[in-house]
């Protein structure tokens, strides 16, 4: 099973609103904290083929081509971002396709990019074995996910407090404990964010993540656990304050042998 049918249809239906709160600077952890990692461990594209997996609307493909790439292609699942992206940006190529079930030809790309999509699979094998197909030798998949010691946490909201907690207290009176968030099960989550937006993704291990790009056959180059940028540190305080401290995203950079 792929990405979850719930959030397929939470992104075609809230396609155009995604755009407006990332248009307005709504969304600071892509903008100050994800996306300038993931641009700093971008390499030379010059005369490169670049495929960028889970494109949304299209402002990354935008962004690769200007690096004079010799070609970009944009996929995502969500037909709804996609029909966005093509709108955006015409000259560059878009198609709505699934991660997991590459068509393109083998050793098509010489770079293969995928900023926060991973989370939403829930067998990164079947992924990676797609992007090693489409890679040619030496080339590099680089990816962001959710931090598992973040995303693993019990995540508590309500009107005047927000809390992501893990760990345990334990009462050795009463042979009890309270664990706080699952760190170690493979799971499903059930998520809802700003407010309205249903997303289902998928929590794994630390461990879990690494076997699997071991079973892959790719060589891991290169692991980042970024911080928030210090520009936001009086805009953004608390955010910032609490990024220094805790991962919020893990970048991998692989290398095709």
């Amino acid at each position: 099973m792929g990405t979850d049918k719930r959030t397929i249809e939470a992104y075609n239906e809230y396609a155009r609103k995604w755009v407006e709160i990332n248009e307005k600077g709504l969304n600071i952890a892509h903008d100050f904290l994800e996306k300038p990692a993931m641009y700093s461990k971008l390499p030379n594209l010059k005369n490169k083929k670049v495929l960028c997996l889970g494109c949304g609307s299209g402002e990354e493909t935008s962004y690769l081509k200007s690096l004079e790439a010799k070609k970009v292609i944009g996929i995502d699942i969500s037909k709804g971002l996609i029909n966005i992206a093509k709108q955006n940006y015409p000259n560059i190529e878009f198609q709505v396709m699934d991660m997991e079930k590459l068509i393109f030809p083998t050793e098509t790309f010489d770079f293969v990019y995928s900023s926060l999509v991973m989370h939403y699979v829930d067998n990164w094998t079947r992924t990676l074995n797609s992007v090693k197909k489409v890679l040619k030798k030496n080339g590099k998949f680089l990816f962001s996910t959710h931090h598992p010691s973040i995303w693993g946490a019990e995540r508590i909201r309500d009107k005047n407090k927000r809390s992501s907690l893990l760990g345990y207290i334990k009462f050795p009176k009463k042979n009890d404990c309270k664990i706080y968030g699952d760190y170690l099960n493979t799971r499903k989550i059930k998520d809802i964010w700003f407010g309205e937006f249903k997303v289902t993704y998928y929590h794994r291990s630390f461990s879990s993540m690494i076997k699997d790009i071991i079973k892959s056959g790719f060589e891991i180059t290169d692991v980042l656990e970024p911080k928030a940028l210090d520009k936001i540190r009086n805009k953004h305080k608390v955010f910032w304050e609490i990024r220094q401290k805790i991962p919020l995203f893990i970048i991998f950079e692989l290398k095709k042998k």
